[in-house]
């Protein structure tokens, strides 16, 4: 990894985009999914995510005009790779979204005890600007039904109170899979199994 963009909190490593999904939170949202993980859960959904490598490098400013330009979503949603390795930049980002009136939903692989435990100030900028956390590792073998949770011993958690009675979560029990078509013809699948 480039260690002068590792160091700049303004950029984010992207590893793809998704302009619209109903299967990663409440609503309709953008989804970015960040390049790198350290937390490595056995059978993550997202293999391709997990190395630390350089992918699509963007200042969190211009990923914020992308999101704010599609129209009708409700929020954006963080998933990886592991979005808490890329805090800085992912703080900036939220809190510009928060500001224009969408909701951040973040997907990690760290439990909530870990991220407050850690007293660490960009961890704890980028809790300060979700809406809802979904925290703790896959675990293949603890599956769940429960709404936005891939495994039993993950936690919902809502930081806010904006999304605490959406709709979706009572109306989309279990687990869902979405496949996107792009312009290219490329199948993007999202969601749970």
């Amino acid at each position: 990894m480039n260690s002068q963009r590792q160091e700049d909190g303004g950029l984010i490593n992207m590893a793809a985009f998704l302009a619209k999904s109903r299967a990663n939170g409440p609503g309709l949202r953008a989804v970015v999914w960040v390049q790198g993980c350290p937390r490595r859960c056995e059978d993550c959904f997202n293999q391709d995510m997990l190395e630390f490598r350089d992918n699509e490098w963007l200042p969190a400013a211009e990923l914020a005009a992308r999101i704010l330009a599609v129209r009708e979503i409700d929020g954006v949603t963080f998933s990886g790779g592991e979005p808490f390795a890329q805090a800085a930049a992912l703080a900036g980002l939220a809190e510009q979204l928060q500001a224009a009136g969408l909701t951040v939903v973040i997907f990690t692989g760290y439990t909530y005890a870990d991220l407050t435990a850690a007293n660490n100030p960009d961890w704890n900028r980028l809790l300060a600007a979700a809406d809802v956390l979904v925290a703790g590792p896959y675990k293949k073998d603890l599956p769940s039904q429960d709404y936005l949770l891939g495994s039993a011993n993950q936690e919902l958690i809502y930081l806010t109170d904006r999304l605490k009675n959406h709709p979706d979560r009572h109306s989309s029990l279990g687990h869902t899979l979405e496949f996107t078509v792009d312009l290219a013809g490329n199948i993007v699948t999202t969601g749970f199994k």
